[in-house]
């Protein structure tokens, strides 16, 4: 496949002279980190190139720096099929022998899809990172440097081989399956509840300092050559009805992500519609609104866990609903059973 984008080295966060051996790919796509605000519009808008983004890193590098820009642009243009490309292109990149891995700066309000995507679609061991920003790259204290700086450090570091794709904001390595934003501004605002991040890095006399704090139990992978985009995405609240889902199966939807109570159970009104969107073939999948935890089954009444399982409605574990909404367009990309009862077991 060839190569969207255009490969160049890096003018700054290589020290001039030494002999770097670690070589990692900036793949940039835009977002916050490479916005700055513009007077015409009144607002933030993606404007720094890739190349200006690294020029504001130190100038101790910890690795050759080099960059692809993908795109430059708010992450709410992007779509599930696009990023399905990009992780292709990242995943031929990595089979390079002399590339020791790949960054990924991304804006943050999709980031955590776009990172789940390529941790479920990339089978390599090599660390691939994603980073952004909570403040714009014309502020003067902007996040992005060193999210940047403290990305590079990760991928290029043996530590973080066979970890899956991680996310680093605000000196902290979270799992993609893991992280998710919980505030619209703050610097803490990417954590992973109920696990916690994988990694963190630390600054003493020595220079900055990664501290693995965790291995991954187990990594998943979904072998696919397509994305199946036509899924949908219902939301369960007070009293809802089925006509949401009535409208995405009049749509052509293959798959429908239902995020459910709490418990995951839905209202009892939606269960004419989920009745009729599985006798179409329509492949459900429900995930609790709640941060942590995952749905529960115990519960029988029309609409609840038990009866969601009778009615052949598949359970997302603990990711959230727009991950789960993710994992169903590869697995239904796979075209596979096996790999749809793999994806989202009993």
């Amino acid at each position: 496949m060839a190569m969207a984008g255009t490969l160049a080295t890096a003018s700054r966060g290589i020290p001039a002279g030494d002999d770097l051996t670690e070589r990692i790919v900036v793949f940039a796509t835009g977002g916050t980190i490479a916005s700055v605000h513009d007077p015409d519009a009144g607002g933030l808008r993606p404007a720094r190139t890739s190349a200006e983004l690294l020029a504001a890193l130190p100038a101790e590098g910890v690795a050759e720096l080099q960059v692809v820009e993908l795109a430059n642009s708010s992450s709410t243009y992007f779509t599930p099929a696009q990023v399905f490309e990009w992780a292709r292109v990242v995943a031929e990149v990595l089979e390079d022998p002399e590339v020791t891995g790949a960054v990924v700066t991304h804006g943050t309000d999709t980031l955590e899809e776009s990172a789940y995507l390529f941790d479920l679609t990339i089978d390599s061991g090599k660390p691939v990172v994603f980073t952004g920003a909570m403040r714009p790259a014309s502020d003067l204290l902007s996040d992005g440097p060193r999210n940047v700086q403290c990305a590079c450090l990760i991928a290029a570091s043996p530590l973080a081989r066979e970890l899956g794709v991680l996310v680093v904001m605000a000196e902290q390595a979270h799992a993609a399956a893991d992280v998710t934003k919980t505030h619209p501004a703050s610097l803490g605002a990417f954590v992973s509840p109920g696990t916690g991040p994988m990694a963190g890095i630390s600054t003493d006399a020595g220079g900055d300092r990664i501290e693995l704090y965790r291995r991954p139990a187990g990594r998943e992978h979904i072998e696919t050559s397509q994305i199946v985009t036509e899924v949908g995405y219902v939301a369960t609240v007070l009293g809802a009805d089925s006509h949401p889902i009535h409208a995405v199966v009049a749509n052509g939807a293959r798959g429908l992500v239902i995020e459910a109570f709490g418990g995951g159970e839905v209202t009892p009104y939606m269960s004419d519609g989920i009745v009729a969107a599985r006798s179409q073939g329509v492949e459900i999948v429900v995930a609790t609104r709640c941060s942590s935890g995952r749905p529960l089954d115990r519960y029988a009444d029309v609409g609840e866990g038990r009866w969601l399982r009778q009615h052949g409605v598949r359970f997302a574990g603990t990711i959230t609903g727009p991950k789960a909404r993710v994992k169903l367009m590869l697995a239904l990309g796979n075209g596979t059973p096996k790999c749809l009862d793999e994806s989202f077991p009993d």
